[in-house]
């Protein structure tokens, strides 16, 4: 059920819109197909649209008058002042994001209110299904039975990245909670993973539910394929780095000390495919984020208090970039030719 003038909104679903005019019909369509039977409202930020995305975004609403609204930007500002145009603009009792090339299953709004409800949660996080043009599958960190976080613990499995991700969507969250939260403007990769880390430090109950409440659509245009052009792997490692200034408890240290090698080892599988000019500006970040966060022995050995995979991760991790370092001494500079 949209909401009426007269009624206040269950939730509120915000939903950047950017040049996305080929997807944006599926994932407007799924948001009016909800099974969730209380009111909610649909906030739709356009961030200056070059395409159609606008206009569709205005057919929609012609087509459901009062249920939801269009916010258009005043310049091009990125997803994460979108979203917290949207966060400001919402009056729901929660808020979710849906990113617009992504879609909703019919009762994803439904299952996350109704465990909201049951458990007196802050936060709700379900399940994922990962697609593209020919296949699907279920995501990585989907849960096989319900769970519930509290406190300190919330922040814990976060850092953990196993059965949390910091991904903003596929997620519920208390407006009364978090509405002062905002997400860092003008950061271009990764900026989930700092929003999060500063909600799950504030939140006071987590719950994971095993429904699929998210499809989420891979793109290879996306940019986490194209973070080494656009430099966005700084700001992946910013974000983690960021991390850190909500880490209070020893624990949480353990498990922070654990992403960064989980970061850092990723990041050199990565950067296997790249040039080599490229790899000459991005191995000395890797190195450097490396002796900054202390990645060496004895912070291996407070991974390792957590769970012994990371001794294998840190061992991939300078392994790779052993050979990464071998690649780049075995090839001249242009300036040595």
């Amino acid at each position: 059920m949209f909401i009426k003038v007269d009624e206040t909104p269950a939730i509120s679903v915000i939903v950047p819109v950017f040049n996305v005019q080929d997807y944006l019909p599926e994932c407007l369509s799924s948001l009016a197909s909800q099974s969730f039977s209380l009111p909610y409202e649909i906030l739709l930020i356009d961030d200056c649209s070059t395409d159609k995305s606008k206009a569709i975004c205005e057919s929609f609403i012609a087509n459901y008058p009062g249920r939801a609204r269009l916010i258009c930007q005043d310049k091009n500002s990125g997803v994460s002042n979108a979203r917290n145009r949207g966060i400001q603009a919402a009056t729901g009792r929660y808020f979710t994001f849906v990113d617009s090339d992504d879609r909703l299953p019919a009762m994803a709004l439904e299952q996350l209110y109704a465990a909201a409800i049951k458990h007196g949660a802050d936060v709700v996080k379900g399940n994922c299904i990962i697609f593209d043009e020919q296949k699907s599958r279920p995501a990585n960190h989907n849960v096989t039975k319900e769970k519930i976080y509290r406190d300190d613990a919330i922040l814990s499995a976060f850092l953990q990245h196993q059965e949390i991700r910091g991904h903003t969507w596929g997620k519920l969250f208390c407006r009364a909670s978090f509405a002062h939260i905002l997400n860092p403007p003008n950061v271009t990769m990764a900026e989930d993973t700092l929003y999060c880390a500063e909600v799950f430090a504030n939140a006071k109950k987590l719950v994971l539910i095993t429904a699929n409440v998210y499809h989420y659509r891979l793109r290879a245009t996306g940019a986490t394929g194209r973070k080494f052009q656009t430099c966005g792997y700084l700001w992946w490692l910013h974000s983690i780095e960021s991390c850190g200034h909500f880490v209070s408890r020893p624990n949480q240290q353990r498990h922070l000390k654990a992403l960064q090698i989980r970061t850092l080892l990723q990041l050199t599988r990565e950067a296997r495919s790249l040039q080599t000019d490229e790899l000459r500006t991005v191995l000395p970040e890797v190195t450097a984020r490396q002796q900054q966060w202390q990645l060496d022995i004895p912070a291996l050995r407070l991974a390792l208090q957590i769970h012994p995979r990371f001794l294998f991760h840190f061992l991939k991790f300078t392994r790779e970039l052993k050979q990464l370092k071998a690649r780049l001494r075995s090839t001249p500079t242009a300036s040595s030719i």
